[in-house]
């Protein structure tokens, strides 16, 4: 079968359909996977806010209910402990969401 000059055309068209093809699925993909993390990273937040703020609510029940100085040291140095616990989960879950993200974006 002898190739045309219009054959040749055509099939060029069709494998460069066929890549645009895989690049828009690969688009679509890594969109997808982004959005996935950024709705898991939205949540954890909105998470973190509303235990923020419990334990802030909790904090300050405790110090008003409490007349002593030493006992509300106490509760202030608990409140303390725990804050640098969580941020340092936070510290973490942002250092692990950017790798993610990051991952994301080189797979595409």
């Amino acid at each position: 079968m002898m190739m045309t000059k219009e054959n040749g055309i055509n099939n060029d068209i069709g494998v460069a359909a066929g890549a645009f093809q895989d690049f828009t699925k690969r688009v679509i993909g890594t969109q997808n996977e982004l959005l996935k993390k950024y709705s898991e990273a939205y949540w954890h937040w909105q998470e973190r806010l509303q235990t923020e703020s419990t334990q802030l609510t909790e904090f300050f029940k405790e110090v008003s209910s409490t007349t002593s100085a030493p006992d509300q040291i106490g509760v202030l140095q608990a409140w303390v402990k725990g804050a640098k616990q969580r941020v340092t989960e936070d510290f973490i879950y942002s250092i692990e969401t950017a790798k993610a993200l990051t991952n994301v974006g080189l797979q595409a």
